[in-house]
């Protein structure tokens, strides 16, 4: 992969070639019965979310707003390059109407424990690192006037705050893919979730736990695979007429400026075109339900949502005349996001942006393909008589008048959910932040 821009970048001439972000994609339902819908090692939407084995796992994750079991929208396992840790990410979100659109209703969590294998070649890759120095300093010590700066004993390599090797780059593995055999998982039902602050590893059980029925899930259950992020050319953009315009590189931009011209209704807001052009534009991704990087940058879906305008202040204001909106100058996260996004609760440490989750998501996870039993809903319904669907319809009109409607499960309306977590990869189990905007914020 050879990166040539930020993860999130976003200006209206939109970057050309791989940038640094992973897109995942729906790749087929995993069976219930399968091994892989009990394993934390795999990626996947939908169903019930696995733990490594870590103490106080819950028996249910809880809606903040309504108190009740709410069902994974993702499960993603994300260990960070040359990290020592297992790490997955959860996401839950409650789809009751009620809880729509309030603070609380979507939670995120990261599930880290000690890998072995990991912690060994990170090991053997200081030793390496170590003896490259060394023999550097050596030949500093025959030669002075040769010495390096990436030489000198309290240079980069022994004094910087960064991760010893960097942080994850584009040249990583999959931080999907399945590296290590996890053992067999328990079943589990219902109980709320414990104070994960007071974690004691001492406590941990022995295997993975897989949460079960009678917890709400979308079934089936789905993989994801990746694929890298990639921006053709304008001109490699595929048109119906191609023996009409062919050569005539000129003609082919136009077409496409009017295309997002007839799409977007003027005066729309230019963060939520630019969101639009960024998921439409990557080549083979149309499909995307999740984009990752670890210490990348998100895609904002509004200028009017409160996250955007932390994340980006500024962004909201009117364009001049040829100006476009830069989104990475504005991100506040290149430097810090302390004052905007909460520390970790477990360490204290900083977090970081690492994944946010997109609107094809919810085209595949409908109230309909919400149950109970661990199996798939049964969508069909059994034809009813005219006295049946009068009834119905005298009782949905009764609910609405009462009120009572907002206990019932609905399509989701977001349109993106971000996660900032732990950047030093702490071990245990914790809230992690979810920064979400919410349908309604689009301004046109």
């Amino acid at each position: 992969m050879s990166p040539s821009s930020p993860a999130g970048s976003s200006s209206s001439s939109l970057s050309v070639d791989y940038t640094n972000v992973l897109l995942a994609l729906p790749d087929g339902s995993i069976p219930s019965n399968h091994a892989d819908a009990k394993s934390y090692t795999i990626s996947s939407i939908g169903g019930y979310p696995t733990f490594p084995p870590l103490p106080n796992i819950p028996k249910e994750i809880n809606c903040g707003i309504c108190h009740q079991p709410i069902p994974l929208l993702t499960q993603v396992y994300c260990p960070l390059e040359n990290g020592e840790n297992d790490r997955v990410l959860y996401v839950f979100a409650c789809a009751r109407l009620k809880c729509q659109k309030r603070d609380g209703s979507v939670r995120a969590f990261r599930a880290s424990k000690r890998n072995e294998e990991y912690v060994k070649d990170v090991e053997e890759k200081r030793k390496i690192a170590e003896a490259a120095a060394e023999a550097e300093r050596e030949k500093a010590r025959k030669n002075p006037f040769t010495l390096s700066s990436d030489a000198q004993p309290n240079g980069a390599l022994f004094g910087s705050s960064q991760p010893l090797f960097g942080a994850a780059t584009s040249s990583s593995p999959n931080p999907f893919a399945s590296s290590a055999p996890v053992p067999a998982p328990q079943q589990s039902s219902s109980e709320a979730i414990p104070d994960v602050s007071k974690l004691s590893l001492s406590d941990a059980p022995s295997t993975s736990t897989t949460l079960g029925p009678p917890i709400p899930a979308y079934q089936p259950a789905q993989y994801l695979s990746t694929i890298e992020e990639y921006i053709p050319p304008a001109e490699d953009v595929d048109f119906e007429s191609d023996s009409e315009i062919d050569g005539d590189e000129d003609m082919k931009a136009t077409m496409l400026d009017d295309t997002w011209e007839r799409m977007l209704p003027k005066h729309l807001d230019e963060v939520f075109q630019q969101f639009v052009r960024k998921l439409e534009s990557s080549d083979g991704g149309q499909k995307q339900v999740l984009r990752y990087e670890f210490d990348g940058i998100p895609v904002p879906y509004s200028s009017a949502s409160p996250i955007t305008r932390k994340l980006f202040p500024g962004c909201e204001k009117p364009l001049k005349k040829d100006e476009e909106l830069d989104l990475n100058e504005l991100y506040r996260g290149k430097s810090s996001l302390n004052g905007i996004i909460p520390p970790c609760t477990l360490c204290g440490g900083e977090r970081t942006f690492e994944l946010q989750l997109v609107p094809y998501l919810i085209s595949l996870l409908t109230p309909n393909t919400l149950s109970t039993t661990g199996e798939a809903a049964d969508d069909k319904k059994k034809k009813q008589t005219e006295a049946e669907r009068k009834k119905e319809l005298e009782e949905l009109a009764k609910k609405i008048k009462e009120g009572k409607r907002d206990d019932e499960v609905n399509e989701m309306e977001w349109g993106t959910i971000m996660v900032f977590a732990c950047k030093r990869d702490c071990i245990g189990l914790t809230e992690e932040y979810v920064g979400v905007e919410w349908e309604s914020s689009i301004t046109i």
